[in-house]
């Protein structure tokens, strides 16, 4: 049995009902998320054994996104209760042809980015461990955030852990002033990682990779980056439209290939957090050893289907999302 230990933010995710904007309406749909969390959720439904290493609040909210952890399958034993806030964010779901939009609330105040995490509690956090998560928007959030996350991915470095950690880059997040000193710690965290969850912009915009787009196709890009840092793996999605309708697939690069899904139509209910259901699929893919192709569709396939859940956890097992590979145009599962 794999036990995968993530380190990342819980936030509190305020939803109007019905596609409303927050100006339209009074009720408010509340739940709880954050990268590492929804990746964990996906990965327990699927039998794997997951812990959460993060902060919550000192108070009734924090416990509560505890207990709404423990719903999800994800254990708790790692969590550190400190500080008042808890991070919040306003979704105002898109439909149509009118984007989702995110309002953030008390993100650099949180408990999660103002608490120094110590060593001994990173060390209990890892023990058992066979593989660690680290969501990239923690080097964004704080300068606190950051110091813990390079922090823990040096000891799963020391102590032979695999590292997984996933780009995550928000610009919205880093002021200008500080953003040379951010891409000098990605490229720290980057040299301890062995698999990586990114995308063509996160090579070229962040971290400047020379790329001749006229000149040389997208997969030589992806390969330098996987033998610059020698990673096992590099993986994302890229999304595509013809028309109103659109695309999504997945790729998965080791260091002798890089593999495409299919391209995949997606019918958006809710946007968010359908990356990290990719994600979970990989890992989970990773786990049971099967092959590039074999992960990278079934990851395609899980990002395709969380658009059409509501909320940012993946909530579809291996199983349907396995029988919807097989059965494409199944409209009933029986």
């Amino acid at each position: 049995m794999k036990h995968i230990l993530a380190f990342g933010e819980v936030m509190l995710r305020l939803c109007p009902q019905q596609f409303k904007m927050i100006d339209q309406t009074d009720t408010l749909d509340m739940s709880y998320s954050g990268t590492g969390l929804n990746i964990l959720s996906g990965l327990a439904r699927n039998g794997v054994q997951t812990h959460l290493l993060s902060v919550l609040p000192e108070n009734p909210v924090g416990h509560a996104a505890a207990a709404n952890i423990r719903r999800m399958g994800v254990q708790d034993h790692h969590l550190i209760y400190n500080g008042n806030h808890i991070g919040t964010y306003f979704l105002e779901m898109g439909f149509g042809n009118r984007p989702s939009q995110v309002t953030y609330l008390n993100r650099s105040e949180s408990a999660f980015c103002t608490t120094e995490i110590s060593e001994s509690q990173m060390k209990a956090a890892l023990s058992g461990i066979d593989l660690v998560h680290i969501c990239g928007i923690a080097l964004s959030t704080s300068k606190v955030g950051r110091k813990n996350a390079l922090k823990l991915a040096k000891l799963t470095t020391e102590l032979g852990i695999p590292l997984c950690f996933d780009f995550n880059y928000r610009m919205s997040l880093v002021k200008l002033e500080e953003r040379s000193s951010l891409i000098q710690d990605y490229q720290e965290i980057l040299k301890e990682a062995n698999i990586v969850i990114g995308g063509k912009q996160d090579l070229t915009l962040l971290l400047e990779m020379p790329f001749d787009a006229a000149h040389e196709p997208v997969e030589k890009l992806y390969q330098r980056f996987v033998k610059a840092y020698e990673l096992d793996y590099f993986c994302g999605t890229e999304k595509s439209s013809q028309g109103q309708t659109k695309f999504v697939r997945g790729f998965l690069s080791d260091k002798q290939e890089v593999v495409y899904s299919d391209d995949k139509v997606v019918t958006t209910y809710d946007r968010i957090g359908t990356g990290d259901a990719f994600a979970a699929g990989i890992i989970q893919g990773l786990i049971d050893q099967w092959s590039l192709q074999e992960t990278v569709d079934f990851a395609a396939t899980s990002t395709q289907l969380a658009h059409t859940t509501y909320g940012d956890s993946p909530i579809l097992t291996q199983h349907f999302i396995q029988e919807k590979m097989k059965h494409d145009d199944l409209d009933v599962m029986r």
